[in-house]
């Protein structure tokens, strides 16, 4: 009686462990294979593909996820996004701001593992996290709207100092870092401060210019990009502005509306190494891409497909690094060439809290669907004129032979 007992019991646990399994890997298994989202969709040559995405540390497919050890009594837990708004990307990490834990989660994409920056209390302490930066030492630099600072650890989680504090008329929204620098923008004056990174010093205001219309309008968004030029998105026009370290204003783009190049309620932007500009708009809930001319190439994320549609997008960061890794995940004959990282403050059936697309080029030679659409329709028309020539030729031939009769 005790043997058959002790197989029902462990056969029940083996049953509810592959359930649980199943339930944290998403239900792989069970779902269909869907065709590639590409974006621009055919017959357009696709310059972006919806790629995969993550939603806790069992999505990284490693061993994070500890389904055995979580089941069977172990201390190994599956480390879970909750509502993820800003996000940066540093040599080999995925750095998320998490409103919802109050925490920055560090995802390490080569070693597929997934943990909380620091679980620290007291003046460590993470509030309402929305943005963050990483400097070439991996010091974390934490932009809390609840803290109303700049929240700094070193590369292990350990808190070092908090900078910024008193510097808000509301609350510090964005940060970014570049060399010596710490860059912080209020969203209720549109200022930003330029802060020396190593003492926290304040070095430079910057947007207070006498001409408003130069000065951001509620900015709800920040980065810095490889020239050191900053980049601030703002709400309350709809503008995408750059300016240089002394606070000259280098170009100007953008608009409240509805039609591409312009944002309804613009937030996160990011600036690749060939200078194109990312920019979420999470009421279209789209990413809009412009090159380095501020041309609109583009945009991805819209809703109603099967898989890789946005639903309200916060942040977004880019990255060449660790191509490889992602590249089982493109359409065969998809070549990438960068990375690019969304977070969703929302997930659905066809989204996960980080998105994760590619952009690249489909190689091999092989006409791409919008070239041979191009030279289907080419031979169609070829056909028809050829053939409208020969119907007038005919009836030519008859009307002259029809003359001659008559004669």
């Amino acid at each position: 009686m005790t043997l058959t007992y002790n197989l029902s019991r462990n056969f029940k646990r083996l049953i509810a462990f592959f359930c649980v399994a199943a339930a944290l890997s998403g239900c792989a298994t069970s779902k269909p294979d869907l065709p590639p989202a590409f974006f621009p969709p055919p017959p357009d040559e696709p310059h972006i593909q919806y790629l995969t995405g993550i939603s806790n540390s069992s999505d990284l497919g490693g061993s994070s996820g500890g389904v055995g050890k979580l089941l069977l009594g172990g201390s190994q837990v599956v480390t879970r996004i909750g509502k993820p708004y800003g996000i940066t990307y540093k040599k080999g990490k995925i750095y998320v701001a998490d409103i919802e834990s109050a925490q920055v989660i560090v995802i390490d994409i080569v070693q597929n593992t997934m943990r909380n920056l620091s679980d620290e209390a007291g003046a460590a302490e993470l509030k309402k996290p929305i943005s963050v930066g990483v400097d070439d030492d991996g010091n974390v630099y934490v932009a809390d709207s609840g803290r109303k600072d700049i929240a700094v650890f070193d590369a292990s989680g350990k808190f070092i100092k908090s900078m910024g504090k008193g510097l808000a008329k509301r609350t510090l929204v964005a940060v970014a870092v570049y060399k010596d620098f710490v860059i912080t923008v209020d969203n209720a004056s549109g200022l930003i401060f330029v802060l020396d990174r190593k003492s926290g010093e304040l070095i430079n205001t910057l947007g207070n210019s006498p001409d408003s219309s130069k000065n951001p309008a509620l900015p709800n968004g920040l980065t810095v990009d490889k020239q050191g030029f900053i980049h601030v998105v703002s709400i309350g026009n709809g503008t995408v502005k750059e300016y240089d370290l002394d606070g000259n204003l280098r170009s100007s783009f953008g608009s409240l509306g509805d039609v591409p190049g312009q944002f309804t309620r613009p937030r996160g932007v990011d600036v690749d190494d060939d200078g194109n500009i990312f920019v979420v708009d999470a009421g279209h809930g789209v990413v809009q891409v412009f090159n380095s001319e501020r041309r609109i190439l583009g945009d991805f994320g819209r809703s109603g497909l099967l898989q890789g549609s946005l639903n309200l997008p916060a942040g977004v960061a880019t990255t060449k690094d660790h191509l490889d890794l992602f590249q089982k995940y493109a359409a065969p004959g998809f070549k990438l060439q960068e990375l690019i990282f969304v977070t969703n403050q929302f997930p659905s059936s066809v989204n996960n809290l980080i998105s994760i697309y590619g952009m690249g080029a489909m190689t091999g030679g092989k006409a791409q669907p919008k070239e041979a659409d191009k030279a289907d329709k080419a031979d169609k028309a070829d056909k028809a004129d050829k053939a409208d020539k020969a119907d007038k030729a005919d009836k030519a031939d008859k009307a002259k032979g029809g003359k001659t009769g008559e004669k």
